[in-house]
């Protein structure tokens, strides 16, 4: 691997630095970490690809500390979650590598509460949701690890309602579509786990509409695209399932546009790019399925 062009084996985490500028990271052939950023907001040119080192296991999870620095996560060699944050709001230099411990099984999922304490949850080895949290915004220390329960057999998904409240999905045992969530912002209780039913063959995306209302996207067993929404914003009831078609053979990713509409990416059993959109924000008709080409090896993600 060369810093001018990086060779990933899963797939990568993008996010926005606190000054607009875009940042990508990614597990490299040889386990560490890689990133490469934009050098102005909203447009190239691009760097070329770093190395942030590591012995990682995971696909990376970044997010954007409440103070505007970045932090990313990711299992490690010994099954622990490891982390590395920038020391400075949208720079260099980059801490060295900490453990928070644990034992995962799944790529951790990070992400920032209403109040600015970051959160990462994972499947610990009993299957079970397992989750860690700073216990001040944009700083140390953490917490312990703490169970949510629940029989999950994915990587769970993160998503913050318009309340507020976090909410996990992931698809558990009985390949159904299962949720927890927060009962106050930023805080307990958290719920029980409530099933949302469905047959589904991948972990889901979860995103918001420009309403407040979240939506989930998963792969059926007949490989097309399913979705299942709120019917009102950050609370019950929830739709029934229902499929937009096409044949998809990776993990679906959600992408909210700035006009409001939803667009939904995936690989197609040609090894492309396709994709499919809301035609006006916040509600249907869809589009069909459309054809973007390339040559995908991992699950595509929208930024």
């Amino acid at each position: 691997m060369t810093n001018a062009a990086a060779a990933l084996t899963h797939s990568v985490s993008v996010t926005e630095n606190s000054d607009g500028r875009l940042e990508v990271f990614g597990l490299g052939t040889d386990r560490a970490l890689w990133h490469v950023w934009q050098e102005k907001p909203h447009s190239g040119p691009w760097s070329s690809w770093a190395s942030l080192g590591g012995v990682l296991t995971s696909s990376p999870s970044s997010v954007d500390n409440s103070e505007g620095r970045l932090e990313v996560f990711a299992r490690g060699t010994d099954n622990s979650l490891w982390h590395i944050w920038q020391d400075r709001p949208h720079a260099g230099p980059w801490s060295g590598w900490a453990s928070l411990g644990g034992a995962i099984t799944s790529d951790p999922a990070a992400i920032a509460n209403s109040d600015g304490r970051l959160e990462v949850f994972a499947r610990g080895t009993d299957n079970a949701l397992w989750h860690i949290w700073q216990e001040k915004p944009h700083a140390g220390p953490w917490s312990g690890w703490a169970s949510l329960g629940g029989e999950i057999t994915g990587d769970p998904e993160v998503f913050i309602n318009s309340d507020g409240r976090l909410e996990v999905f992931a698809r558990g045992s009985d390949n159904a579509l299962w949720h927890i969530w927060q009962e106050e912002p930023h805080a307990g209780p958290w719920s029980s786990w409530a099933s949302l039913g469905g047959a589904i063959t991948s972990d889901p995306a979860v995103v918001a509409s420009s309403d407040g209302r979240l939506e989930v996207f998963a792969r059926g067993t007949d490989n097309a695209l399913w979705h299942i929404w709120q019917e009102k914003p950050h609370a019950a009831p929830w739709s029934r399932w229902a499929s937009l078609g096409g044949s998809i053979t990776s993990d679906p990713v959600a992408f909210d546009n700035s006009d409001g509409r939803l667009e939904v990416f995936a690989r197609g059993t040609d090894n492309a790019l396709w994709h499919i959109w809301q035609k006006k924000p916040h509600s249907g008709p869809w589009s069909g399925w459309a054809s973007l080409g390339g040559v995908l090896l991992s699950d595509p993600l929208a930024a």
